[in-house]
């Protein structure tokens, strides 16, 4: 029998002995940060502007942007004018409803010389006496001038059909599309008849959906060709509706003028 004494040393210690080591808890999952959103695409933040040329007859082109909305968009043709009188010529404004590929009411005007043997002419800048009713029709329409991405310009692709053009188009900010155009009674000899041409537009996004732009029927008065060689493509900012500006060629008094008209709608959700 162990003395009291010794009884009650170990007692002390087994009571104070270190513990067995621990199994270190399981490690708690880290949770990955979500990947960043993409960031919208930037705004220009001034009209866009293409040049024209006067003594090739190509007009000035000026897009000054989209509603918030992605519903309105407006643009702007310059026509200088074929050289035959003192004053000529034309500044002409477009205001698109995309939801419905029409001009809003009141949403074409046009300026030109009240005379074309005035000195000096009346008014002496077509542009600036087209500015008070510009600047009334874009805030009409919520328009902001700049709030519009830069424009895609259509790539050539392979035809879809004899007759046809196609084009590829990207889409802000990772979509695809092809375009079809065919231009219909596309006769330069017999535009001065003032029949002029219809065109055919069609758009094919990536997951095929199709959409009908222009079913070939309305015949332009001495316009006898369309393409999208040079012709833009401007998506509004927030995604929801486009805008293909397809250039015109009209039979002018002096050779052809260059212009530019739209075919605008609503993008189907991504």
């Amino acid at each position: 029998m162990l003395p009291r004494l010794a009884f009650a040393a170990l007692l002390v210690s087994a009571c104070t002995a270190p513990d067995a080591p621990q199994a270190a808890p399981p490690a708690t999952p880290r949770a990955e940060a979500p990947a960043p959103a993409p960031e919208s695409p930037k705004t220009l933040g001034a009209a866009f502007e293409q040049p024209g040329d006067p003594r090739q007859q190509i007009d000035r082109l000026t897009v000054w942007g989209w509603s918030r909305d992605g519903r309105y968009f407006a643009f702007e043709t310059f026509d200088a004018g074929p050289g035959a009188a003192t004053c000529e010529g034309a500044a002409r404004l477009f205001v698109v409803d995309a939801d419905s590929d029409t001009f809003v009411p009141d949403g074409v005007v046009e300026v030109r010389p009240n005379s074309p043997d005035a000195q000096p002419c009346d008014p002496p800048d077509l542009r600036a006496a087209l500015a008070p009713k510009r600047t009334a029709l874009l805030q009409k329409h919520g328009i902001e001038v700049g709030h519009l991405l830069a424009p895609t310009e259509p790539k050539p692709a392979a035809a879809a059909r004899p007759g046809a053009k196609t084009y590829s188009i990207a889409l802000p900010p990772a979509r695809e599309a092809l375009a079809t155009i065919e231009v219909l009674g596309g006769d330069r000899e017999h535009a001065h008849e003032g029949k002029g041409a219809a065109f055919k537009l069609a758009l094919e996004l990536a997951d095929h959906t199709a959409l009908q732009l222009e079913p070939g029927v309305r015949r332009r008065p001495y316009i006898w060709n369309y393409d999208l060689d040079r012709g833009l493509v401007f998506t509004s900012p927030d995604g929801t509706h486009m805008a293909v500006l397809t250039a015109t060629t009209e039979l002018s008094f002096e050779g052809d003028r260059t212009s530019w008209m739209t075919n605008a709608f609503r993008l189907p959700p991504a």
